[in-house]
């Protein structure tokens, strides 16, 4: 934290007795990205708990329920969102699985939860 502190208190201090910045021109304005993107955000309720997550990266693994298209079964047209009735504690998991492809699950908890 004390990192993070001493990186603008120096300009906090300037700002307080009236110093004015050397730089003579204002910043440049930030690039704007003006290509679109082919992806999109998927929206998953989970028995109340919603996360989203891009549309690729649940299409990396097609022979799963959430990347093929098994999951329009689920899908709720008046929400936009696909509704499951599981464990919202345990899909955290499998969601971090479609995102890194390593599959790791607390200590506490059953092996036979994730079929």
């Amino acid at each position: 934290m004390a990192a993070g502190v001493a990186t603008w208190l120096p300009f906090a201090r300037a700002a307080a007795v009236g110093w004015l910045p050397l730089a003579k021109k204002t910043m440049p304005k930030p690039p704007v990205d003006n290509s679109s993107r082919s992806d999109e955000i998927l929206f998953v309720n989970v028995s109340g708990v919603r996360f989203q997550t891009w549309k690729n990266t649940l299409d990396r693994y097609p022979d799963t329920l959430l990347g093929s298209s098994e999951k329009e079964f689920f899908y709720n047209e008046d929400l936009q969102e696909y509704f499951f009735d599981r464990d919202p504690e345990m899909f955290r998991h499998i969601l971090n699985f479609y995102r890194t492809g390593k599959l790791h699950y607390p200590r506490l908890e059953c092996v036979q939860a994730f079929d």
